[in-house]
C-alpha cells in the first residue's frame, strides 16, 4: 500500500486536475444534452477507457522514466514495480470513471450502474494494459501512448468489420456499435482475459529482461 501510495506521488496533481476537468464535462453534458445522445455508452465504453489508457502511458510510463535503469539493476522484481504503477494510475482513473458514471446515472438514468461499470471495465482495461506493454517495450516519450491512440482510432474506423464472423466477440466498443447479437457480456469477457494474456508478456519480458539492449 505505501508504495502504490508513493507511486500516486510521482504523478503529480496534472492527472488529477485533467480528470477532475472531465468528470465536470461530463457532468454538464449529461445535464444538458438532449435524449439523442447515449452518453452512458459512448462515454464509458469509449472515451473514458482511452483516457484512461493515456493517464497509463503517460503518468505511468516505465521504460521512459528517467530513472528506469538504475530502477531496473536495482529492483528485485521489476514486474513489481511496472504492476503497482499500472495499478496506482488505473485506479486512480478509474475513480474519476466511477464519480462520472454515478453522476450521469443520477442525471440521465440510461442504463443500470453495473451495466455502465463492465462496458468501461474490459476496454478500459485492455488499452491500458496495452500502454503498459508498449511502455516495457519502448524507450521513448509517449510512444506507449502513440501506439494505444492509433490502436483506438483504427478500431473506431473498423466498425464495419463487425460483419466477419467471430469480430463481434472481439471488438473493443461492441454495445457502442450496436450488438444485435446481444453477446456484450461474453465480448468483455474476452477482452479481459485477451488483457490478462498481455499482462503474461509483460511478465516474461520483465523476468528476463528482454527489452535492455
Amino acid at each position: 500500500m505505501w508504495r502504490l501510495l508513493f507511486e500516486r506521488k510521482i504523478m503529480g496533481i496534472n492527472a488529477i486536475w485533467i480528470f477532475v476537468s472531465l468528470t465536470f464535462v461530463f457532468t454538464i453534458v449529461a445535464y444538458f444534452s438532449g435524449e439523442l445522445l447515449q452518453l452512458s455508452t459512448m462515454g464509458f465504453e469509449v472515451i473514458w477507457p482511452f483516457m484512461t489508457a493515456i493517464a497509463v502511458g503517460e503518468w505511468g510510463k516505465t521504460r521512459s522514466d528517467a530513472n528506469f535503469d538504475m530502477i531496473a539493476a536495482q529492483s528485485k522484481s521489476l514486474f513489481t514495480w511496472v504492476a503497482k504503477r499500472f495499478i496506482s494510475v488505473f485506479t486512480m482513473a478509474s475513480l474519476f470513471a466511477l464519480a462520472s458514471m454515478i453522476i450521469v446515472f443520477l442525471i440521465r438514468q440510461e442504463m443500470p450502474l453495473w451495466a455502465v461499470a463492465l462496458l468501461y471495465f474490459s476496454p478500459a482495461f485492455f488499452l491500458s494494459t496495452l500502454c503498459a506493454l508498449c511502455s516495457i517495450c519502448f524507450s521513448g516519450e509517449h510512444i506507449a501512448t502513440l501506439i494505444c491512440g492509433v490502436f483506438w482510432v483504427l478500431t473506431m474506423l473498423a466498425r464495419s468489420l463487425l460483419r466477419i464472423p467471430g469480430v463481434q466477440f472481439v471488438y473493443l466498443f461492441i454495445y457502442y456499435a450496436g450488438d444485435i447479437n446481444n453477446i456484450w457480456l461474453i465480448n468483455k469477457a474476452v477482452l479481459t482475459l485477451i488483457a490478462l494474456a498481455l499482462w503474461i508478456v509483460v511478465y516474461v519480458l520483465c523476468k528476463k529482461r528482454a527489452f535492455i539492449r
